[in-house]
This record gives structure tokens, sequence and C-alpha cells, in this order.
């Protein structure tokens, strides 16, 4: 199977469903939207088809790029850019198979649950997935999961490498009005490459890793990496069992010959430095003079509004700081109006996945030019939480000498409820307001989050409010609340609410 050639890609249109080629659906000989029964696997097949575009079809400049996104390839654009790189893309290649390594040691095979994420992990996982949920893949999922593996997912633990971007990254994938369009839109050009990547014209001969390896214990720079190595990188040695057995794939449910099992290996190597890779925003640290670079993930239980400034805005606090997703980067340059974006990922604890994440955010127009107030809306929601939490505290523990505390914790589960309560008013927000003029609904969205924490708190402490005992506590957390917490945040964001 040839990522190149083959139809791999699971697309539906107007409820049927079906399988195309890179060259249809980059030619617009068949469009549709991606269709997968897991949410990760759709979005790392379409990192992986843009990752695929990007390499082989980067355009020159804007208005290259302009031209990708409204009109097709033609046929003879699509069978030059693919020419000399078929064999990167075979995953049965005799010698260099897409993504995998020949000749891999190994006692005995894996199952393929191994390759989909959270589907093997944790102690409890029979209660969760239960047995044979991962018979076997066709190679097109088979060919999803392994890159999805090297790019997405937690290394396998015990000496497994992480992928280019360390565990559990968040990636970002701008969204168009048909899947051709989003994979235009998440290409970079070469003019923003030479500035995201200053040695990009250096490495444009680079191969794959897994075509041209890299030496065991090898040390490399990520300036030593060049565009086709960095989204085509393999940390593991996989190599896929042959597909021998036929079935129904146990991700898209085709009738074909599936791949039952991989053998792994470990392989040891270092990478110094952060590859910027187009997909993912970075933050930085500086201590002791040195400048630390790494990229943002969901590391707690916080939504994934939390995490927006750090994607779409940039910032440089002196010793912390962030840069916008290099693709969003490109389009505020080019003057886009409204985004529209995908922000997904896992949250996971070592080798375990806990949680996936799949979210789409929108901003209005004014967004390039005003970012900044995406940060100031984070931190106001932020903030609030807080308010909250600090009432609830002092509910449960008292102050020392002033009144004893009713010794019910509360703030984790509220802190969790507040979220899920202002995710939906924040989301409007963004996708509606008036960048350039923004105060009056600035004030209105401040109104909304003091109502929440309120009823919150008195939703929080109405079970308690009959025990004479925690009266006191009760009476003044609700004081600390309103004279306090709230008032600070009125006077702090200049607000007027009585």
């Amino acid at each position: 199977m040839n990522l190149l050639i083959d139809k791999w890609i699971p697309i539906q249109q107007s409820g049927l469903q079906e399988k195309i080629s890179l060259g249809q659906l980059l030619c617009g000989e068949k469009e549709g939207e991606l269709c997968l029964p897991r949410d990760d696997m759709e979005l790392a097949c379409l990192q992986l088809i843009i990752a695929i575009t990007q390499v082989l079809f980067t355009p020159n400049d804007k208005k290259a790029l302009a031209q990708r996104i409204n009109n097709p390839l033609c046929d003879a654009d699509y069978i030059d850019g693919c020419k000399g790189k078929k064999d990167w893309f075979d995953l049965n290649h005799s010698e260099t198979p897409f993504m995998q390594f020949r000749g891999v040691k190994a006692k005995e095979p894996t199952g393929m649950e191994k390759l989909m994420a959270g589907v093997a992990d944790g102690t409890n996982k029979a209660f969760v997935n239960p047995q044979g949920l991962v018979v076997g893949l066709c190679s097109g999922c088979a060919a999803i999961a392994l890159y999805n593996m090297a790019y997405n997912v937690p290394s396998m633990g015990g000496g497994f490498k992480s992928g280019m971007r360390g565990s559990t990254p968040i990636t970002v994938m701008i969204k168009g009005e048909s899947l051709r369009k989003t994979i235009g839109l998440n290409l970079l050009t070469r003019e923003s490459l030479e500035t995201e990547l200053p040695w990009y014209q250096g490495t444009l001969a680079q191969k794959p890793n897994y075509v041209d390896p890299i030496s065991a214990n090898a040390k490399i720079t990520a300036s030593q990496i060049g565009l086709v190595r960095g989204l085509l990188w393999q940390p593991a040695h996989f190599e896929l069992c042959p597909a021998n057995s036929s079935g129904k794939c146990s991700c898209c449910g085709e009738e074909t010959a599936l791949h039952s099992g991989f053998n792994k290996e470990k392989f040891n190597y270092t990478v110094e430095g952060v590859w910027p890779h187009p997909l993912s925003a970075r933050m930085f640290v500086t201590k002791k003079g040195l400048k630390e670079e790494k990229f943002p993930s969901f590391t707690t239980t916080q939504p994934t509004w939390v995490h927006l400034a750090k994607l779409v805005a940039e910032a440089d606090k002196g010793k912390e700081g962030y840069s916008a997703v290099p693709v969003i980067r490109q389009l505020k340059r080019f003057g886009s109006k409204r985004l529209d974006f995908v922000v997904g990922g896992y949250r996971n604890n070592q080798a375990t996945v806990l949680e996936r994440r799949h979210e789409l955010f929108s901003l209005a127009n004014g967004w390039q030019t005003h970012s900044n107030l995406v940060d100031e809306v984070v931190a106001l929601g932020q903030f609030y939480k807080q308010a909250l939490r600090k009432a609830l505290f002092f509910f449960d523990k008292g102050i020392k000498d002033k009144f004893a505390g009713s010794g019910v914790d509360l703030t984790d589960k509220y802190d969790a409820i507040y979220y899920q309560s202002t995710e939906a008013p924040l989301h409007e927000l963004l996708a509606t307001l008036k960048f350039s003029e923004p105060s009056e609904q600035m004030e209105a969205f401040r109104n909304v989050l003091k109502i929440c924490v309120i009823d919150l708190f008195n939703q929080a402490t109405a079970p308690y409010r009959q025990e004479p005992k925690m009266l006191k506590a009760l009476a003044a957390s609700r004081r600390l609340l309103h004279n306090k917490y709230l008032k600070e945040l009125e006077i702090q964001q200049g607000g007027t609410n009585e």
C-alpha cells in the first residue's frame, strides 16, 4: 500500500463513505470530510496528509499558497511532486517501509492495540476497553496509527523514545471550508519556512530517518533536522507484521487484509534543542541566562481554552513567554479575517493516556492585530475561577484565630463545574468579539463570570446552611467572596458591576 497512489483516506459525503487517494483529494477529483470512528485517528490522518503535502508540494509564496487553497493541483504537478519520493510512502517496501525499519528484532510480535492510543493503557483497561477491540488494522489505518504514535502519543516507556515534540504535544490545525482547503491553509510557504527554519535551504536534500537512518546513540541538534525529517520522523524502531489475515479493520471497518501485530525494539539517540514544528506553539523560560523551549501539552484537567493564548498570540515576559503556531502566525501576516482552528492532543501520565482532546475554536475578525485580547479573556476566566476556589477553600479550612472551617473540601469539584459552566460563553465571546472595540462585550463577559461564581458558591454551600457549626464559616467565606475577591477583580479589571 502506497500513500501516494492507493486509496487510504476515509471520507464521507452526503452520507456515503469511501476511501480515496491523496491524488484524488489534492487534484479535486473527490471531496468530503474525514470519517473515522475515533476522533484522534481523524486528527492524525489530517496531520499526516498535511505533512505529506507540505513535504512534496511546498508553495513558494503567498500568491502560490492562495492558488493552492482556492484551486486543486493539476495532475502534472501532482506527478512531478511525487517523482523520486514514492518509495518513502510505501508501507510494505522491502527496504524502507513507511515509518518503519526492516530487521527489527523482537521475541514476539506486539498486538496492534498498542498502536491505538489508550486502548491497552492502565490496569483497569478490561473494564473500559474489552479484549479484542483492536484485532487488526488495514494498511491505511496502520499507516495513520504509526504516524500518530510517532508524533502525538506518549512513548511506550521502558527506553522507547518520545516523538519530535516530546510527549503528548498540543496540535493545532486551521480549519477551512473543505478538507482540501484545510490542507492548504496548514501549509507553510518557502518564504515562511526560511523564517521558521533558518536552516531550511541547507537541508532540502534530507530524507526521512526511516529511509536514511541515524546511528545508534547519535547526538543531533534540532538545527540539523530539515523539513522532510522533521515532518517524517520515526522515533521508535517498529516493523509491521505482514497483512496475512483477512477480516474487518478494527478502526475503519473495511473488509480487507489486516496487520495483526508489529515488532518493536529500543533504539537510543538524542536530539538537542527544539525543532519548530509548523503545527505547534512553543513556550520558553529563561534560567540562568539560558532559554529553554518546549511545546504546550495537556498536563492537567484544565480545559483546552486555558491554552489558547499560547497557541495564537505572542508574548515575551522576560523570563518566560510563548510564540504562536507557525501556520497561524503565517495566516496573521497574510491578513486573514476570521480564524477557525482545531486543537487536539492527549493528556497522559507517563506512558498511559488519560484523556483525548479534540475541539474547534473560532476567533472573530480583528484577532490578527489584537491577539493579546485572547490572553486577557483566558486570564479573566482564570481569575474568576480562582475567586471561587479561594472562597471555597476558606469555607473548608477557615482562618486561624478568626473562624473554624467546615472541613468540607469542594475546591476541585467546583473547579471542574466552573469550567463546564463558562466554556460556552467563552467560545461565544471569542467567536463574536469586536477586537477593535471590545469593552462592552468584555464587561458583559465579566458579569457572566461573576454571576456564575456566585451561583456556584451558593450551590456548593447550600447543603451546609442548616448546620450550626458551619454557619460562621459559610458567612465569612461568602463575605470574602463578595467584598474581597470579586471586588478586587472589579477594581483590577476596571469593572463597574455592583
